[in-house]
């Protein structure tokens, strides 16, 4: 047998499997549940309610880890935060902002996201911050050396001067990272530049008008998508997508030919609410050449600790409209894993069909480095089945990728 290393071996928290990289924590997760159930009830490791609303993900390399951060509509009231090597299996890491100990027991916290300052090697947290009478409408912004926390609450302030709501958060690929926030009694979004430590707000600024709530972030082939819904307070609504060149800049709803800008089009039956949810934010998935993530919340007319979440994927299309289909259930599986160079992304059903129709054949390797010529992997029991020409069809990756 060859050694493992010749097949199998790390790269920045990645496994390389010949010509393609697959983050090591979304191929070794030992884990209960293997599959996301859009809106059912999601328990944590210890089997208790998730309760980590209107938050964000961000994706730690060098622990190969995943940090969910969001509201936590429990008691102590403040910010939760739970971490997976799956994104299906999530552990309670407790409480990361606890709202009375940082001296902001008498406001409302909403919105939290974080984001991971390379420079300065701090984890920034921005939330939406208001009174009880939603009349002070001001982000806050909170530090900590390590992601769960805890984290110490810096200031509240109206950035720029401008009342803010809800708010997202995108960190694009140079590092700089925005806020998006829903601004002038929620008429318009406003995009601003953070300062270098992220802990500041810049000049760079712009409007959009959209009256919205809930602004989700993804970038796309030099395109910015900015993800909104309308405002119905608990009720969910029809999500709307708007499109610019520039990160800060003025956005136009959808994009080319699609001036409607309802990423749910293809759906006619849920496209007026959304899957009954409403936009908290959008996972850029490591090791994906279109992994995007939709993480929205299903409030059920209220917000609490067992309102569910909706995570689905997200695609763009060929002509650059932004959709967003629904899956009873679904996987990782739906999105293309990078090739090493760059250049030559691919699905493993398509490289298989390929192969297979040509009398190729197919070289695989297990996930211990060991040589597995025209086989495949099947099914959820991790076993390793036959392939000929007239199975080619059938084989789908559930967790084996293509060396070459």
């Amino acid at each position: 047998m060859k050694r493992a290393s010749h097949f199998f071996r790390r790269m920045n928290g990645c496994a390389l499997l010949g010509s393609v990289v697959i983050p090591l924590c979304l191929l070794h997760a030992a884990s209960n549940l293997s599959s996301f159930r859009p809106g059912q009830d999601w328990k944590d490791t210890d089997g208790r309610i998730i309760d980590c609303h209107a938050g964000n993900i961000i994706y730690q390399a060098e622990t190969e880890t995943f940090f969910w951060f969001g509201e936590h509509r429990g008691s102590p009231s403040g910010v939760a935060c739970y971490s997976s090597t799956d994104l299906y299996n999530w552990k309670n890491r407790g409480i990361a902002l606890n709202k009375s100990a940082a001296g902001l027991g008498g406001g409302i916290i909403e919105r939290p996201k974080v984001a991971y300052n390379a420079t300065t090697k701090k984890y920034v947290m921005w939330f939406h911050y208001d009174s009880p009478s939603y009349s002070l409408a001001h982000q806050g912004v909170a530090l900590c050396d390590s992601a769960p926390g805890p984290y110490a609450f810096l200031e509240h302030f109206a950035p720029n001067g401008n009342e803010s709501r809800d708010m997202g958060m995108f960190s694009d690929d140079d590092g700089r990272t925005y806020i998006g926030y829903a601004s002038a009694n929620n008429s318009v979004v406003r995009i601003v530049e953070l300062s270098g430590d992220y802990l500041e707000v810049t000049e760079n600024d712009s409007i959009t008008g959209a009256h919205c709530e809930g602004p989700a972030f993804l970038r796309w082939n030099g395109t910015y998508y900015l993800l909104t819904s309308l405002c119905s307070g608990w009720d969910p609504n029809q999500s709307s997508y708007y499109t610019s060149p520039n990160v800060v800049g003025t956005y136009r709803k959808g994009y080319g030919d699609d001036r409607t800008g309802n990423p749910c089009a293809d759906d006619p039956e849920k496209t007026t609410t959304t899957y009954d949810s409403q936009p908290s934010s959008i996972l850029k998935l490591p090791g994906y050449a279109n992994g995007f993530i939709y993480i929205g919340d299903r409030w059920n007319g209220v917000g609490s600790t067992r309102s569910q979440y909706v995570f689905l994927p997200v695609f763009i299309t060929e002509k650059g409209y932004m959709r967003l289909p629904w899956y009873d259930e679904w996987n990782l599986d739906v999105f293309t894993p990078i090739s090493i160079d760059g250049k030559n992304p691919y699905r493993l059903r398509t490289a298989v069909d390929e192969h297979a129709a040509g009398g190729r054949g197919l070289h695989l390797v297990d996930l211990l480095g060991r040589n597995a010529p025209h086989l495949y992997f099947s099914g959820g029991n991790r076993m390793m089945m036959n392939l000929d020409r007239a199975h080619a069809g059938d084989a789908l990756s559930k967790g084996m990728y293509l060396v070459r």
